[in-house]
């Protein structure tokens, strides 16, 4: 509807044209009156003279209507503007002649006018035609304008619906590792966590990954995440959730949090030995959702080998939603590797 609105705006107004109109028949009316220090004929030949501007006009605007885009220049509506003026001086010159409208005194005023009327008509054949291809251009590049935001929106869906997608394998490959791992010492916590694993696809799988969540409940799926790997690890992990009050106020798309707990777990748990903390803390900072995850880290880089779908990825998925390469911020101090992320809320 906005796009339309815009179109319409660069094409004007059907007042506009009824106003451009009125301004061509006062000033005819000026000028006839001034000509012919008679009002009568002056009506007479300022109706004839705007009627014959309007039809000139339209005839202009179908030949410019094939004129290339984006090949703007004067000649066109100048040597269209010239053909135009002189083709409608000389049929309201047969008008004025014929038994309806015929006055010689008047013909011969008017006959005495035509290098004034050809001259104004150019004008403002060439004021007309310079309007209607300026006008033609802005529609065009406003156009083309709107299909080249709609494919580059339309290749960032793409890509960040890829990356989105990405997240769900990665995060079923780390589960059934760690089942795998059960089966054969704890065949009773492997099955436990087959369990929680439905029960955390059941609700998670299906989400829209273009709707924003609350806070509330993306917390809640840390916690299930969380809950799944505590069966594995058992002691050696713990984790402390800081949630503030008006969480449910705050959103986030969804699994943002997600991926960094996975790279907390996977950092912290394969790269230590001992009892891990992860913590996980979100605040509202101004205008953004701040969340930060921590955990322990014996590597000065806070890094560790692997692959999967990573920091990088995450970086990239906020770029495509806000356009922004400076909400992910990554700290590595004391042996504390922290990743935070600061959401807009643009609510």
């Amino acid at each position: 509807m906005d796009n339309q609105l815009k179109i319409h705006k660069l094409t004007g107004e059907p007042l506009d044209h009824l106003a451009f109109l009125l301004l061509v028949f006062t000033g005819m009316l000026a000028c006839s009156f001034f000509w012919h220090q008679q009002w009568e004929w002056a009506i007479q030949d300022a109706i004839t003279s705007t009627l014959a501007f309007g039809l000139g006009v339209f005839l202009l605007n179908l030949m410019l209507y094939y004129y290339p885009s984006g090949k703007f220049k004067t000649w066109p509506a100048l040597m269209f503007s010239l053909v135009i003026s002189i083709g409608l001086v000389f049929c309201c010159r047969l008008l004025w002649k014929s038994a309806l409208l015929g006055n010689p005194e008047f013909l011969a005023l008017f006959e005495a006018s035509l290098p004034f009327r050809v001259i104004v008509g150019l004008l403002l054949f060439h004021l007309s035609g310079l309007i209607i291809l300026s006008g033609k251009t802005s529609v065009n590049e406003f156009q083309q304008m709107q299909r080249g935001e709609l494919r580059q929106k339309l290749s960032a869906d793409a890509e960040l619906h890829y990356l989105r997608q990405q997240m769900q394998p990665h995060f079923l490959f780390n589960s059934l590792n760690s089942i795998n791992a059960l089966l054969a010492r704890q065949p009773e916590k492997a099955r436990e966590m087959v369990q929680g694993l439905a029960d955390f696809y059941r609700e998670n799988l299906n989400k829209d990954p273009r709707k924003w969540e609350s806070l509330t409940r993306e917390m809640n799926v840390i916690g299930q995440y969380l809950e799944l790997e505590k069966i594995r690890f058992g002691q050696r992990l713990a984790y402390e959730l800081v949630v503030p009050s008006d969480a449910d106020a705050l959103k986030l798309p969804s699994l943002l949090i997600q991926t960094l707990v996975e790279n907390a777990v996977k950092h912290g748990l394969y790269g230590m030995t001992g009892d891990i903390l992860i913590r996980i803390e979100a605040k509202k900072e101004g205008q953004l959702l701040s969340v930060t995850v921590e955990n322990p880290t014996d590597n000065p880089l806070g890094t560790a080998a692997g692959t999967g779908f990573g920091l990088e990825s995450l970086e990239r998925r906020l770029f495509l939603i806000f356009g922004r390469k400076d909400l992910l911020l990554i700290r590595n101090t004391e042996g504390v590797f922290s990743a935070t992320i600061k959401i807009p809320q643009t609510g």
